[in-house]
């Protein structure tokens, strides 16, 4: 029962909003990078800016930087190794809001990551895409859980705090 009443109250809030919120924002981003390596993983920090239209579609750009590196933990002839590394991205964006207080969104795009991985360093580029949720604090500021595949082994799972202007 309880289940029941928490979804019904998830699809009032997604319906509430007549039309999703248009402007340009700016936001913070915060979350881990999942890695399929043994050790630690990198957590990262960025910023965020973007447009969203009436429609929901919407084009936005994102970087972000480790703030603690990762670490990779191997074995050798002579004994366990840590390496240390540390990922960069930059990207730009299609994005989609759906309606509401409280929405889903998706996100299609470019993104260069570039490794750094024991003093050497690699970049590559490609397709990346998420999907999230929000939730419209105030007017001005919303909050966003979301996931993105940066490639196929790294995954980035973030918070956002947007502000609307």
């Amino acid at each position: 029962m309880m289940k029941q009443v928490l979804a019904a109250l998830v699809l009032l809030g997604c319906a509430m909003g007549a039309q999703a919120s248009e402007g340009s924002y700016f936001g913070t981003v915060v979350g881990l990078m999942a890695t399929d390596i043994r050790g630690d993983s990198p957590f990262n920090a960025g910023a965020r800016v973007g447009r969203t239209w009436s429609s929901g579609w919407g084009v936005e750009g994102e970087a972000t930087t480790s703030l603690s590196k990762g670490s990779y933990d191997f074995d050798t002839f002579y004994g366990s190794r840590t390496v240390d590394y540390s990922i960069t991205t930059v990207a730009l964006y299609g994005t989609y809001r759906s309606q509401g207080d409280i929405y889903f969104k998706g996100r299609l795009g470019v993104l260069n990551e570039s490794v750094d991985f024991g003093g050497s360093s690699a970049s590559e580029a490609g397709l990346s895409l998420g999907l999230g949720a929000g939730f419209n604090v105030s007017e001005s500021m919303n909050f966003e859980a979301e996931y993105t595949l940066v490639e196929e082994d790294v995954n980035l799972w973030s918070g956002t705090l947007v502000f609307r202007f």
